[in-house]
């Protein structure tokens, strides 16, 4: 085969290529359909058909055959519309082939690939402009159907076209309302006098509102008419509108019923109200007959100052004019010097559009009782401050009584104390049986009674703030197992056993050396109090965060929940009764949460009725955070301790 046939059955090729790609172009098939034929229909049209491999680009989407890779031998085409790259067509060999004109291609094949791609770019911008038209008509239609514009109508009064609004206002189809009289729809006695004839008037629009029935529900229409003139002012034509305007009626309704709902709860506001415009003239209010007279029928808005009975405002100056002036809402009280009420005023601008001040609200409150029950709380305050003087006073004198008292009974006692403990210990001879029986039972009622006095002289001391602390460096251990080995002889003789557990071998706190410890002799006083025979106790103790955390527990009679709560309180004790069957003052445990907290700690009790208690004490390690006013560098010998 010579050069020339190979040239010719080359562009004959090129030429079915172009018709056929043309005659996609004329079926107007969508765009993603008339690329996919391009790709295809554009392959035999290369020298080496078998292994041309086709690709398109446009809009960011790829449309490309199966093997198509990109290469440096690849023909371009860049598709543009209306000046801007909107993508390419490409054309590349899978496999290498000998170079001819550009790389593997021929400088024809270049120029069928422009003449595509600029067909294809006419095609895009057809397509464009038909899917504008198509979003435009759609658009409109859908605007034109959801309008109340409802009829077009010819210089007769027929009507040539409608839209959906007016088929669903009086539910007919679109056959029976073209061709029909627009009389029949629209109820306007001017209208038909336009038609006829007979009205002569150049009015640019005709309006009426009516209310029509059907299907047996009452609605509301509003009709407009517009006439389409010629030059020589004859109706060519004309644009009708109806609307259902039913809803809008029934709001008219609704908000007239609200007007005279807030007419009828103005007006029986028991506070006057009195609305003044810049003349000083009342433009409304809920009228009071005993404060202010009502309008005459000849006068609806008479002047405020000629309105009431007496003079109810101060008149100089005037509040009423100073808002007006300055803008600013005015606050006052007035005793009237008629009826001798007392009057709270407040008075409120109303600015209008421009900002200024077009009107005064004015409301009057009658606070006369309000007032005298003022002065009768100022009365009984009095009183009572004076009352809470004399108390402290009296808690004063309280609290001297009972040091007094201390200091009094100490020394008796303390003389007391002494010889029994000296009788009881055989140091002044032997005792007979009974004799020793009967001075145990002093010695023990001695300490009790003891006991009693430096509880209630800590609970006066601690009430006053004048308890006084001495902080030193206390080892937990050793504290806690110095309480157990104060009562290890009453555990003994309940037959009771104890649990000790100690997480740590030695930690410090800084605590009042006399105060902390009385807080767990407390504690266990009570688990071996309230724990019977062959009981349990458990003692332990961990740290936890920068706290060591003590947690004392008995298998004891338990408490309540509703118990609980009164148990840190002064004198409280579950059984208060006079047979009861434990003794105790009910000042313990207030006694040892008031050290607790003193030392920056934290005490409660969790329990359960039947089912034994456990105290919870949480004291920090390091106790820096005191202030000096709460610590002493000595410990008075008048220093109460409570046991």
């Amino acid at each position: 085969m010579d050069e020339k046939q190979i040239i010719l059955e080359k562009r004959d090729r090129e030429l079915e290529c172009i018709y056929s790609i043309s005659d996609l172009f004329d079926l107007h098939v969508p765009l993603k359909s008339l690329l996919k034929g391009i790709i295809q229909r554009l392959q035999p049209a290369f020298l080496y058909p078998e292994v041309a491999e086709v690709c398109i680009v446009l809009n960011g989407d790829t449309y490309k055959t199966d093997k198509f890779e990109k290469n440096i031998n690849s023909l371009h085409s860049n598709i543009i519309v209306h000046g801007t790259k909107r993508g390419s067509l490409c054309v590349s060999y899978s496999e290498e082939r000998p170079y001819h004109d550009i790389g593997s291609f021929l400088k024809e094949e270049q120029r069928l690939l422009n003449v595509i791609t600029s067909r294809l770019c006419k095609v895009i911008e057809r397509k464009n402009v038909e899917e504008a038209l198509l979003d435009s008509e759609k658009r409109y239609r859908l605007i034109f159907d959801a309008s109340p514009l409802g009829i077009f109508v010819d210089n007769n009064g027929t009507i040539t076209h409608c839209n959906r609004s007016l088929l669903n206002i009086f539910g007919v189809q679109k056959g029976d309302v073209v061709n029909a009289e627009v009389l029949d729809y629209v109820n306007d006695e001017r209208l038909g006098q336009l038609f006829s004839g007979s009205l002569s008037d150049n009015n640019s629009f005709y309006e009426n509102e009516y209310s029509a029935r059907i299907s047996g529900r009452e609605i509301f229409l509003r009709s407009y008419y517009v006439p389409i003139r010629s030059k020589d002012n004859n109706i060519e034509g004309g644009i009708g509108l109806i609307a259902d305007i039913t809803s809008n009626k029934n709001s008219e309704e609704e908000l007239q019923n609200q007007k005279e709902l807030l007419t009828s709860t103005f007006n029986a506001l028991q506070d006057l109200i009195v609305v003044v415009d810049r003349e000083m003239k009342i433009v409304t209010s809920n009228w009071k007959s005993d404060i202010i007279s009502s309008p005459q029928d000849n006068n609806q808005h008479p002047l405020m100052c000629d309105s009431f009975t007496h003079n109810l405002f101060p008149c100089d100056p005037c509040p009423v004019k100073d808002v007006f002036s300055t803008g600013n809402m005015k606050e006052f009280e007035y005793t009237d010097s008629v009826d001798s009420r007392v009057r709270d005023f407040r008075i409120f601008p109303v600015y209008d559009t421009k900002g200024d001040v077009a009107m005064a609200v004015s409301h009057i409150r009658d606070i006369t009782e309000r007032k005298q029950t003022e002065e009768a709380l100022k009365s009984s305050t009095y009183e009572l401050e004076r009352a809470y003087e004399e108390l402290k006073s009296l808690d004063k004198l309280k609290d001297e009584f009972l040091s007094n008292l201390r200091h009094e009974l100490n020394t008796p006692l303390t003389s007391i104390k002494g010889f029994s403990e000296l009788l009881y210990d055989r140091s002044l001879g032997p005792l007979n049986d009974k004799q020793a029986s009967a001075i145990e039972r002093v010695v023990i009622k001695t300490r009790k009674l003891q006991n009693l006095i430096d509880s209630l002289l800590f609970v006066s001391t601690s009430q006053n703030g004048t308890i006084r602390y001495n902080f030193e460096q206390i080892e937990v251990s050793s504290l806690l197992n110095g309480v157990v080995n104060v009562f290890f002889d009453k555990i003994k003789e309940k037959n009771m056993s104890i649990h000790i557990d100690f997480a740590f071998d030695s930690i410090l706190v800084d605590a009042d050396t006399t105060y902390l410890p009385q807080v767990f002799l407390n504690l266990m006083d009570n688990a071996v109090k309230f724990t019977p025979e062959n009981g349990t106790i458990t003692l332990s103790a961990f740290k936890e965060d920068n706290d060591v955390h003590v947690v004392l527990g008995d298998t004891g009679i338990g408490i309540s929940e509703n118990d609980i709560q009164g148990l840190f309180q002064k004198f409280h004790q579950i059984d208060s009764s006079s047979t009861r069957n434990y003794d105790g003052n009910g000042l313990g445990l207030y006694i040892s949460k008031v050290i607790v907290e003193n030392h920056k700690g934290r005490i409660w009790i969790e329990s359960e009725k039947g089912t034994g208690t456990d105290v919870h004490v949480r004291i920090p390690s390091k106790q820096s955070q005191f202030s000096d006013s709460s610590s002493s560098p000595s410990v008075s010998r008048d220093k109460p301790i409570p046991r």
